[in-house]
């Protein structure tokens, strides 16, 4: 059975009630507080977190969601209302894995399915903001990087499967060169790119900065 945690002030389960959530019957639970979020977390092993963006400081709380054993490694969404906003892009550099709008439209469910075959990140991200040089050249800046991939924020269209080769300077500043894959799209400027290769010590100076910004 499928299990979903509903972090937010109101009850949604009316708004969720014509999506896939609501008509097979998942088991949803609701929590207004980190501690009780951590508590069904781990004892109930939820699969998927979903968060109100008006929750209060919902980019704090989701970090919390990424920093906890319990919760750390499940698939999270923003559920939000209107046109999209500045806001919803930090909130996937939060550590978000996708945006949800309500009332839900057509394609709702079908995002649902996709955000459930999210393998469970077993990689720590660390919040950065690097600017990227790329190649076909665009304007990037990397908005949260882990041993496997980044969220890219850019205004240049990309596509999932397109394939760009990258160089940026880690915050120690070792630099790093590889290619990479645009795995997810993270509207509305944002791309999850995989890394398919980092040349040199790329990787270990990568893991290197992840290891160091952890412990400081």
């Amino acid at each position: 059975m499928l299990r979903v945690l509903i972090c937010s002030e109101r009850d949604l389960r009316p708004e969720l009630a014509p999506t896939l959530i609501g008509r097979q019957g998942i088991e949803m639970y609701r929590v207004e507080k980190f501690a009780d979020a951590r508590l069904v977390g781990s004892s109930l092993g939820v699969q998927v977190i979903l968060v109100d963006a008006q929750f209060p400081d919902a980019a704090a709380f989701i970090k919390k969601l990424r920093k906890e054993p319990a919760t750390r490694n499940r698939s999270i969404a923003v559920l939000t209302r209107g046109s999209m906003q500045s806001s919803d892009l930090e909130l996937l550099a939060a550590g978000a894995n996708a945006i949800f709008r309500l009332p839900p439209d057509a394609g709702w469910d079908e995002r649902f399915q996709k955000l459930l075959s999210v393998p469970v990140r077993q990689q720590a991200r660390m919040l950065v903001h690097i600017e990227v040089a790329t190649e076909p050249e665009c304007a990037a800046a990397a908005l949260n990087i882990s041993s496997g991939g980044m969220l890219l924020a850019t205004h240049h269209a990309l596509h999932v499967s397109d394939e760009l080769n990258f160089r940026f300077n880690l915050p120690d500043t070792r630099l790093v060169r590889g290619r990479g894959r645009v795995a997810r799209e993270a509207p509305p400027t944002g791309f999850g790119v995989e890394f398919i290769d980092l040349e040199g010590e790329g990787k270990d100076a990568v893991l290197s900065f992840l290891r160091s910004a952890r412990m400081g």
